[in-house]
């Protein structure tokens, strides 16, 4: 389960099933309750989505990826960021180990940098670019967490929210 605050940080947890009974403690740990809840049309969310001061979603099922503001691609980008690692790098993502590589990928994305260019058309862009690896072990090292793992116990303020796997 991911969820993450536009523009700030994620949370990615290992989940043993998609059921609300399972996602439910999970998300109220991690999401404030006045926080603008976004996530896709999986009926586990929509039941939880309830309990916040808003609640969005996208219906992928009918073609619907976005509508104005509402959308969960930011914390589909992660999933996608921990699919490809998992066919690319480590091939295999056991369940005793999945936390700490979620952790090290939350790591790298919430200690990402924003670099602004100009498109094609001229107009200005931000793309968030990751730091090297050798600024990623010095950032670890400083918080004295050599494993990559560290402090995330304040709440999410505004969500967008993936609530398990797909298949497309």
């Amino acid at each position: 389960m991911i969820a993450v605050e536009r523009h700030g940080p994620v949370r990615a947890v290992p989940v043993a099933n998609e059921k609300a009974d399972t996602l439910k403690p999970i998300i109220n740990r991690l999401v404030d309750n006045s926080a603008h809840l976004m996530s896709d049309e999986h009926r586990s969310c929509l039941h939880i989505g309830r309990q916040y001061s808003a609640h969005s979603h996208v219906t992928h099922s009918k073609g619907e990826y976005s509508r104005g503001q509402v959308h969960c691609n930011t914390a589909e980008s992660l999933s996608s960021i921990v699919q490809r690692a998992r066919i690319g790098v480590f091939h295999y993502l056991s369940k005793s180990y999945l936390f700490r590589h979620l952790n090290e990928f939350s790591f790298r994305w919430d200690h990402r940098v924003p670099v602004t260019t100009l498109t094609t058309a001229g107009k200005e862009k931000t793309v968030m670019k990751p730091i090297l690896v050798k600024d990623m072990l010095f950032l670890c090292k400083r918080q004295r967490k050599y494993t990559c793992t560290y402090a995330r116990d304040e709440l999410i303020s505004s969500v967008s929210m993936f609530c398990g796997s797909r298949s497309r």
